[in-house]
């Protein structure tokens, strides 16, 4: 028979963590694992932002925190300068978008002044002087009558 070894400390870590948690707790930890995935993970700047905005100035994220076993002045520490350059870049993006926006609304205005003053052209008054026939759909060899 093989001797009993115990295992190594890295393989178990996780349920070594979660072994000594509530599921109360795991629950606000999950809620905190949300939040910070939608801050900075998510493509939806709206729900970035709030979650952003949240983490930032939310009156109840210190006991969320709390009922998640973490200190929440401490994860605000750790975490304010990411949540700070997040927000900016979302809210570049958004300024960016909206130059290229307002540019093109310009320059669709300005396309549309052009075309209202442009000289129009004369309309002929009678067709019996045409002399060229190019406005006549043209007939090839094979066209049949019916």
């Amino acid at each position: 028979m093989g001797k009993y070894r115990t295992p190594f400390a890295n393989n178990d870590a996780i349920h070594l963590i979660d072994r000594n948690k509530e599921p109360e707790q795991k629950l606000w930890i999950s809620v905190l694992a949300k939040a910070f995935e939608d801050a900075f993970k998510s493509t939806d700047t709206r729900a970035a932002l709030e979650a952003l905005s949240w983490i930032r100035h939310g009156s109840d994220f210190n006991q969320v925190c709390n009922f998640a076993g973490r200190d929440g002045t401490y994860v605000k520490a750790k975490m304010l300068d990411k949540v700070i350059s997040r927000e900016e870049n979302i809210l570049n993006e958004h300024i960016r978008i909206k130059q290229a926006t307002n540019k093109l609304v310009k320059l669709k205005n300005k396309n549309m002044q052009e075309e209202i003053l442009k000289p129009k052209k004369k309309k002929r008054k009678s067709w019996g002087n045409v002399s060229d026939y190019k406005w006549l759909p043209k007939y090839g060899h094979d066209y049949i009558e019916r």
